[in-house]
């Protein structure tokens, strides 16, 4: 009996706790990183940062990316299916990103976190690197 009793002791904490217990992987999750992509075939120079650009680095940045010249976006192949027939497809998000922003891939763009963007009045952009999605930051 009393050993019953101590499992359900120990499955009520279980079930009272279990939300907590998933929320504690976010409290240690890292800060975001981004490609910090100039704009020409030379990269970013130090000291020159407020004219390169911030974008996120994605979830999976090592599969293949489109780099799509029509819209000036680097997106993941499985997102657009027609890239081999129009557009040129590239090993991973940083080679598409620096090749889009710097006529290249390398020097390859580097990865900043998202305070360097902050402190150093970088351009952010989304995802995709669309040049016109890309502001100052706030």
């Amino acid at each position: 009996m009393k050993r019953k009793t101590n499992l359900l002791i120990y499955l009520n904490c279980l079930i009272m706790f279990s939300p907590f217990l998933f929320t504690i992987p976010n409290l240690y999750a890292e800060p975001p990183t981004y490609f910090l992509c100039g704009s020409d075939e030379d990269g970013c120079p130090e000291g020159r940062e407020e004219y390169c650009a911030c974008i996120p680095v994605s979830m999976k940045p090592d599969q293949p990316y489109c780099l799509d010249f029509d819209h000036m976006t680097c997106k993941p192949v499985a997102q657009q299916p027609d890239c081999s027939e129009k557009h040129i497809v590239v090993d991973n998000q940083g080679d598409c990103l620096a090749t889009m922003f710097q006529s290249e891939a390398y020097p390859p763009c580097k990865i900043v976190s998202q305070s360097f963007c902050y402190e150093h009045s970088v351009s952010i952009c989304d995802e995709y690197g669309k040049q016109d999605s890309c502001k100052p930051p706030d």
